[in-house]
């Protein structure tokens, strides 16, 4: 077996040069030898090619790569091993050199940096769990804490900037912590909350407390006793980074808030790190953090909290019964409750989302997709691979049928309903990998879970829809946007994030062809304009040669911010090639 050293580079080079590849429609050329495709890539500026055996060749735009890469100068020409860092110092260099600007490579390298070493711990503090990480049996946190490579087209998916290496063994999913919250009694006056319930946030947080063994009920009904104070809950790095903000020191000092501590039951962080579950819990709570993850700072803005409670209400209309009337496997885990304290700048950082947990009762065969089509780390199968391998065994079917029935189910409980949504009403939302949920009943897909606050977008063109159902929509959530930006989020995170990374994830383990899948997915298309006509999202997805793509690796790159600025100016976008297009389906 690799070390747990090499492991995690060699998932560090295969994570960020397919970025690389992807967004910057570097021409590269093919080389035979022997049986094995190597692909060269040029780092013209440089006089510099990558040398890059592939041992899998994916038409969604994910490739394996057989290590180890080599890299030759044009002076020298005599190739030599290509490391992470080694990669990762070229390419930024080209990038550079490409925009004739500097100044942005130590950061992006730290960040690279980080994210290896923290990979590189998970997998060896998991080792002993190798055969739980791709086990087609499952409860909902396992899948949560199963993702030690993180996402899979993204240069830094595990880089996190705030935390030290102790706390990473609490507070990180991977490394499967357990943590008491902390609480905070503020005066009414500073309290900001609001719910889509018919309980109020503040009386939500008591009853929790109430359910909670852990929970004396007298310190409770002393905290409680005084009707102009709520309690609020905060993760224990956001209450640290709380009590040292000068501000929080003076509302303590002035009697209008109280530290109280860590309090109650324990709990863990799903694979977002700033939500946290416990099994007994009826809510999940989102919480802002002053840790930096992947491209954010991870904080909740005030329109994302007001999102989340308008999103609930939406629900709640004729356009929740209608989906559950006509989509009842699709399900959206709604964030129906936020509390908070007003910040003296905008937020304060003591934001909580209140967000329902729909495996309280029950949290068996419940998984996020990127969970699925995670990439073992230690190279054994992937969940995905263990569950349709075993119902062929069991079923004594071929994989590949196994696959297409699979994989028909699932489609109609996510694309279905996703474009249902979009078309009828002009809702877009950001269904990526992690921000899906699926249960499976007998090793099949049954129900389809949305979830996060923050991927919502209102198609301008269809805003006066959602404008009947609910009054003033979008006045403090900010969700409607044009058209062209609906289309292009939800072609990125439902199609090419989810449904394309699901695709590669069947081709990766030797399922079923890509070619099969994505030709289902164009058939669902073409069934949808027969439903809904030629739009503007199934014109672009059946019938382009190119697609914009989101470049996780140039937002990286220029350090933006995916949580602030505009929803046109969160991330960098680039054209990418369309693998639906059946022209280049059979060019390939």
């Amino acid at each position: 077996m690799s070390s747990f050293k090499e492991i995690a580079e060699n998932a560090t080079i295969q994570s960020f040069l397919n970025c690389y590849l992807r967004e910057t429609g570097i021409e590269t050329r093919e080389i035979a030898d022997g049986s094995q495709k190597t692909l060269i890539v040029p780092l013209e500026r440089q006089q510099i090619e990558l040398i890059v055996p592939i041992k899998y060749w994916s038409k969604t735009g994910r490739h394996l790569f057989s290590f180890p890469l080599y890299y030759q100068t044009a002076q020298n020409g005599k190739p030599l091993p290509l490391d992470y860092v080694t990669l990762v110092s070229l390419a930024s260099k080209e990038l550079l050199l490409q925009q004739s600007r500097g100044g942005a490579e130590d950061e992006f390298m730290l960040r690279v940096i980080l994210s290896c070493r923290n990979i590189s711990r998970y997998v060896e503090e998991r080792a002993d769990d190798q055969s739980e990480l791709s086990r087609a049996d499952f409860t909902f946190i396992e899948a949560e804490q199963s993702l030690l490579l993180g996402h899979l087209m993204h240069p830094t998916p595990k880089s996190r900037q705030g935390m030290k290496p102790e706390e990473e063994s609490i507070y990180s999913p991977e490394l499967k912590g357990e943590f008491q919250l902390h609480y905070f009694k503020a005066h009414a006056s500073l309290v900001l909350h609001d719910s889509s319930t018919g309980t109020k946030a503040p009386l939500v947080i008591q009853e929790e407390l109430r359910n909670d063994p852990m929970i004396d009920n007298a310190w409770l009904d002393e905290q409680t006793a005084d009707p102009d104070f709520a309690l609020l809950p905060a993760h224990p790095l956001q209450a640290r980074a709380l009590l040292e903000e000068p501000y929080v020191q003076k509302l303590i000092a002035q009697g209008l808030l109280t530290y109280l501590g860590a309090k109650g039951r324990k709990y863990t962080a799903t694979s977002s790190v700033r939500t946290v579950y416990s099994k007994h819990s009826r809510y999940m709570y989102k919480f802002s953090v002053p840790i930096k993850i992947t491209n954010s700072l991870r904080v909740n803005k005030q329109k994302e909290l007001d999102r989340g409670v308008e999103m609930a209400r939406l629900l709640q209309t004729e356009l929740g019964q209608r989906l559950k009337q006509e989509f009842p496997g699709f399900r959206v885990i709604t964030d129906p409750a936020y509390i908070s304290i007003r910040g003296e700048n905008g937020e304060s950082g003591f934001e909580v989302v209140i967000r329902e947990n729909p495996f309280y009762e029950d949290d068996r065969s419940a998984c996020l997709i990127a969970g699925l089509c995670q990439d073992h780390a230690y190279g054994k199968e992937s969940r995905l691979c263990s569950v349709i391998r075993g119902l062929a065994l069991e079923e004594g079917r071929t994989t590949e049928e196994v696959s297409i029935d699979w994989f028909d189910k699932y489609l109609s409980i996510s694309l279905e309903p996703v474009l249902w949504l979009f078309e009828t009403y002009g809702l877009a939302i950001e269904a990526h990998q992690q921000n899906a949920v699926i249960r499976l009943k007998n090793g099949y897909p049954e129900t389809f879970y949305y979830r996060d606050n923050q991927g919502y977008y209102y198609s301008e063109s269809k805003a006066g829809i959602l404008s009947k159902l609910i009054e003033g929509l979008s006045e403090r959530s900010e969700t409607i946007c044009s058209d062209s930006v609906a289309v292009e989020r939800l072609r990125y995170y439902f199609f090419f994030n989810h449904l394309f990374g699901l695709v590669n994830g069947f081709g990766c383990e030797g399922l079923i062809g890509e070619e099969t899948p994505l030709s289902m997915i164009r058939e669902r298309l073409e069934k949808a304009e027969q439903i809904y006509g030629i739009t503007e999202l199934t014109d672009s997805l059946l019938r382009f040669a190119e697609l914009p793509c989101k470049a996780n690796l140039l937002t990286r790159f220029y350090d933006m911010d995916e949580l602030t600025g505009s929803l046109e100016t969160q991330s960098r976008y680039t054209s990418v090639n369309n693998p639906l297009l059946k022209e280049a389906a059979a060019v390939q």
